[in-house]
């Protein structure tokens, strides 16, 4: 569903992302983040997969794709609990402040919540998310693989309870070896995403 929002004077609007906007979320990508961002420990659990569908979303304002937001299924602990991994959330530089971002995360948890998801993590700044309600993931006892600065691992519980009864590494949801993803940049698994990531259509995520 798309949905038309003016806020602080700037009107955009929020629908889904297709299989044709694919290319143009990757462009806004390279914009502002580069291609360094292949080079994060949070890509390489992408690694092979497909983004969630149903929360893949983008933001457009005069018809130019101005804001993306993605997540990706991933794993927790040993019991392989099923979560989701945020990101990237990107906006337009010289939009940004604007509520772009706001509204693209405010809504994708929601329908994340509304889906049945009951964890979200991400790795970002703490005092930006804080407003989404993530906290810092280590506390409660999550681990990234491979991430040199833990302390921007978060998460949030999309139901009560969760926290105190999930923790664990984060883990890839097909099963790659946390040993192989902490390699980071050594590892062929950042060669062969930043290889597949132009061509990438998100899919929706069995809740079984």
């Amino acid at each position: 569903m798309n949905q038309s929002l003016a806020f602080k004077s700037l009107a955009f609007t929020i629908k889904p992302e297709t299989a044709a906007l694919a290319a143009g979320v990757e462009q806004l990508l390279d914009a502002v983040f580069g291609r360094a961002r292949f080079d994060k420990a949070s890509y390489l659990y992408r690694v092979g997969v497909e983004p969630v569908r149903e929360l893949s979303y983008i933001a457009q304002h005069q018809g130019e794709i101005v804001g993306t937001i993605r997540y990706w299924p991933i794993t927790i602990g040993a019991e392989g609990h099923q979560a989701l991994l945020l990101g990237p959330l990107g906006i337009t530089p010289r939009l940004a402040g604007k509520g772009i971002g706001r509204t693209l995360t405010f809504r994708t948890l929601e329908i994340a919540a509304e889906m049945g998801h009951d964890l979200v993590l991400l790795v970002g700044d703490v005092d930006y998310y804080k407003r989404f309600g993530f906290v810092p993931a280590a506390p409660h006892g999550f681990v990234m693989p491979g991430e040199t600065r833990p302390e921007r691992l978060q998460v949030a519980p999309l139901k009560s309870g969760v926290l105190g009864r999930v923790s664990g590494e984060v883990r890839h949801v097909h099963g790659l070896e946390p040993a192989a993803i902490a390699n980071g940049i050594q590892s062929p698994l950042a060669a062969i995403f930043a290889a597949a990531a132009p061509s990438a259509s998100p899919v929706a995520l069995d809740r079984r």
